[in-house]
């Protein structure tokens, strides 16, 4: 009877634990998203890069399918802080912390461009990266 029990409190759980887990944010180079270089990005490249759908629809203001660099800019100037990546609030991005949001250890080295072995902000805003 105990063991049902159990079962019954561990079913319960399931969705609770399944919904509170949430993703880690992403990074992309821009040159990732625009694949074709036709200085826009395609909802396809977008959602092939890894960038969610509801992401793409905020980013694409004039709702014309895809995303302009005027567009990319302005979400960059309101959501582009390091602050989501920074997961030991240290205000700098480690190799570590860039790697797990999708950069390469290459790209990490483009960006830490003292060679500190972080990225700080000021670099960060040097790149040309999206964060969502």
């Amino acid at each position: 009877m105990k063991f049902i029990s159990y079962l019954f409190i561990a079913a319960a759980l399931l969705p609770v634990t399944g919904y509170s887990q949430t993703t880690a944010p992403k990074i992309a180079s821009l040159s990732t998203l625009d694949a074709n270089k036709d200085q826009k990005i395609s909802k396809e490249e977008a959602l092939k890069a890894g960038m969610p759908e509801a992401t793409f629809k905020q980013i694409d203001k004039d709702n014309n399918g895809s995303i302009s660099i005027t567009e990319l800019n302005a979400y960059k100037a309101q959501n582009n802080s390091i602050a989501s990546i920074d997961t030991d609030k240290d205000k700098k991005i480690s190799k570590a912390e860039a790697i797990k949001a999708g950069m390469t250890e290459q790209e990490f080295r483009i960006l830490d461009k003292d060679n500190s072995g972080f990225i700080t902000q000021q670099e960060w805003d040097t790149g040309d990266w999206i964060i969502w």
